[in-house]
């Protein structure tokens, strides 16, 4: 195949899963390919010195009796959910994989070829207490590209999160804070919707019996823990999945599967509105390095039952689905093999260390850099591989912050025909020179095509002999001496993924597909269409008719819902959420239409945002959204009853917000 265009392979519409201890696998479309990730992810090792790809730093300086006090610190490290072991370890691994799949059923298949599952788009981010530090905001929260690579973090802390860190890493205690990482991976899906209703009340009182109790009253507890409370809830009714049409018969055999993939994707969906990170609910104290619960917690945001009905939300599928899942690690627990040889001890007003780090992605061959300060360092020039990494140089100045450091770096991919990508740049360590972060991705444009046989208004996933297409694709761009020209061949069961180099410049250039070939045993042909540089998804749908391109260039007919629905979900799943009737309670604001008077008895967080429940004087009750930037302010009145005064905008949301304060 093309070194432009690639065949992914996506997990099987049955959805067949084995959990086993430390993996997760999945059936794929080829029933003879098992696909695999690990559960949670690892810290990296160097490919080349077998270390840990870690790095730590606490700052010191000298107290007036001569001792040495740590004022603060850093922080680099590099995790994984690739498989890290040589093929032996590999094998003997592979073989125990088929006895636990035998073991817990359904059997798999005779003699399976084991590939890691397809991922994209994932998200990491570093959670830890603001007392003890912040990530670098370059990588936390953000994209940071393939989680089968690996993902760097670089993390900036204070002197009560330098203690802990140093400290549980030299004596081997517990480091409050954690990762939690977010990603796709692609699943085949009939053509099917649900509505699922998470009845709030009922929620919260089974996470009141099951999660643990905080000192100032938030209920918490881990990933797993609120996975196993979630599935328990819709056992028991708490939340209710209604499908929405219904299944071919051919299909029925897997609705319960489907069921548990609508809870997933739900509970992914819904749960930064009902969680947050738990190490923001009490600090650590200072010498304490056991931190607070011993690894990652997520609270629940709502202290109190409030007069809500439910979260209520509309998926779904059609055809290939990028679905989201998540995993996270305590620090405790990555850390764990690390001693005193991974930490410096940095004099702060003579040092301070810079960081370089190298994210990973599938098409890089390699990135050589060369690295230099202004002073105090002799230059570098580390050559880093496929999987990226990080290093970190202990730079000495009497003036740290005129420091400048420099770097150019030479970004070289796997397609032989790509060019050498050139990047560099200079800045003082004032101005955040000290951390360079090269991204590779960057430079690469990305389209998956996927293809569908289409009847009427219907997906049809017959990938038989006469139904396949030869897809064309092109690129041309202002770097390029030449045009890029590729060809594959493409059926329902094997999407495509067209790749190419991006202009270092940031001139786009211009992608465009076609396709041909025979279906239903006549041959049909497509003219060429643009694909704009944001679309991560185009379509090709056919029939023994003809074949239509569908892409944001496409003139789409608003009676063609079929072309509609694809390009609206662009393979993901369409999440809408469904509107609740308003109770009895709403009643009218006062005189001009925009204020109204009442007591704040709670705060409610919904899939819109938080609202405050405004108790007036006739005993009834209105919910008012509030605006995001005042966010801040609902907070205020989690757990308080205040009599306010609310002016309202043309939504009906709070505008401006007075307090009456007591006398």
């Amino acid at each position: 195949m093309a070194e432009f265009l690639k065949e992914e392979m996506g997990v099987a519409m049955s959805g067949v899963k084995w959990d086993l201890k430390d993996f997760k696998l999945w059936q794929s479309v080829n029933p003879n390919i098992v696909l695999f990730t690990p559960r949670q992810p690892k810290l990296a090792k160097s490919l080349d010195n077998g270390r840990y790809q870690a790095a730590f730093s606490a700052y010191r300086q000298q107290e007036e009796d001569g001792s040495y006090a740590i004022t603060g610190g850093s922080a680099i490290f590099t995790i994984t959910s690739a498989i890290q072991f040589d093929p032996q370890v590999f094998e003997e691994l592979k073989q125990q994989w088929l006895q636990e799949m035998t073991a817990i059923g359904p059997a798999p298949p005779g003699n399976p070829r084991f590939i890691p599952l397809n991922v994209q788009n994932g998200e990491a981010q570093v959670l830890i207490n603001e007392t003890s530090g912040k990530p670098n905001q370059a990588h936390n929260d953000k994209s940071i590209g393939t989680p089968g690579g690996t993902n760097s973090f670089l993390v900036e802390l204070t002197s009560l999160g330098a203690q802990e860190w140093i400290g549980g890493i030299k004596n081997k205690k517990g480091i409050p804070a954690g990762v939690k990482m977010t990603y796709e991976y692609l699943r085949m899906m009939p053509d099917v919707g649900a509505v699922v209703t998470v009845d709030f009340e009922r929620v919260y009182t089974h996470l009141s019996a099951e999660l643990t109790v905080s000192a100032k009253g938030y209920l918490y507890g881990g990933s797993a823990q609120i996975e196993g409370a979630y599935e328990r809830m819709h056992r028991d009714g708490a939340i209710k999945v209604e499908f929405i049409g219904q299944l071919p018969p051919e299909q029925e055999k897997i609705r319960q599967e489907l069921v548990t993939t609508f809870l997933s994707q739900a509970r992914e969906n819904m749960f930064k509105t009902l969680f947050e990170p738990a190490p923001k609910v009490e600090p650590a104290n200072a010498g304490d390095t056991s931190g607070l619960t011993g690894g990652i917690n997520f609270a629940l945001k709502a202290k109190h039952m409030v007069d809500t009905t439910s979260l209520n939300q509309e998926i779904r599928f059609k055809g290939w689905t990028w679905l989201k899942a998540s995993a996270d690690a305590d620090l405790t627990a990555l850390f764990a093999d690390l001693d005193e040889h991974y930490v410096n001890e940095v004099n702060t007003e003579l040092s301070f260390p810079s960081s370089l780090v190298v994210d990973a992605d599938p098409d890089l061959e390699s990135v050589a850099v060369s690295w230099s300060a202004s002073e105090g360092r002799a230059p570098e020039a580390p050559v880093f591989g496929a999987q990226g990494g990080n290093n970190q140089y202990v730079v000495t100045s009497a003036n740290p912050d005129d420091v400048e450091i420099r770097y150019d770096a030479k970004v070289n991919f796997k397609p032989a025909s790509w060019p050498v990508i050139s990047t560099s740049g200079k800045a003082e360590v004032a101005e955040g020179g000290n951390q360079i972060v090269v991204k590779p991705s960057s430079w690469i444009g990305r389209h998956m095509i996927y293809m569908f046989v289409r009847e009427g208004d219907q997906l049809t996933f017959d990938a038989g002999e006469d139904n396949y297409l030869i897809v064309n694709v092109s690129y041309k761009g202002p770097h390029l001496a030449n045009p890029i020209k590729a060809s594959a061949r493409i059926n329902p069961l094997q999407p495509i993924e067209f790749t190419y180099p991006l202009s270092p410049d940031g001139q786009r250039g211009e992608a465009k597909f076609s396709a041909f070939g025979p279906i239903g045993g006549k041959l049909v042909r497509s003219a060429e269409q643009p694909i704009n540089f944001d679309e991560e998804a185009v379509f090709v749908l056919a029939s023994s008719e003809d074949i239509q391109l569908v892409s944001q260039a496409s003139m789409l007919p608003e009676s063609d819902r079929l072309a509609q629905d694809l390009l609206q979900g662009g393979a993901r799943p369409v999440v809408t959420p469904v509107a609740t009737s308003p109770g009895p309670e709403a009643e009218e604001p006062s005189e001009d239409g925009r204020t109204l008077d009442g007591t704040v008895t709670a705060v409610e967080y919904g899939v819109d945002g938080p609202a405050l429940v405004i108790q007036t004087a006739s005993g009834e009750r209105r919910r008012v959204p509030v605006w995001d930037r005042h966010l801040a302010i609902a907070d205020l009145f989690d757990g308080h009853r205040r009599p306010v005064t609310v002016k309202l905008d043309e939504q009906g949301r709070a505008e401006d917000i007075l307090v009456e304060l007591a006398g």
